[in-house]
């Protein structure tokens, strides 16, 4: 496959090359291509996401080039604290009743 000249594509057709790979950034033209050039090379890394799923449970998503926080939750399973629940858009999520962010773990 070619690669892909993302500099001589218009910033709508960015955007929609940003949006349908779930990529984080600024609305400049020159960030996207960066970020999608990244992504490309397999060097993108998606910020951790913690939602709130019941009043004790998190929904903790961690892509998997963030190899200290993999370990930290493979910890807190091994402990019960958490289990593991699929994979999508480039993360790995887990259900656990602890904030990783709050705690201090990532």
């Amino acid at each position: 496959m070619d690669e892909i000249n993302y500099g001589k594509l218009r910033i709508d057709v960015l955007e929609k090359l940003v949006c349908s790979r779930m990529i984080e950034c600024n609305d400049n033209k020159t960030d996207m291509v960066r970020q999608l050039r990244l992504d490309d090379e397999g060097k993108y890394i998606r910020k951790t996401i913690v939602e709130k799923q019941d009043k004790d449970l998190y929904l903790i998503g961690i892509d998997s080039a963030l190899h200290d926080l993999m370990v930290k939750m493979g910890r807190l399973i091994e402990n019960g604290e958490a289990y593991r629940s699929h994979y999508a858009y480039g993360r790995h999520y887990f259900i656990s009743n602890i904030n990783i962010l709050e705690n201090g773990l990532d």
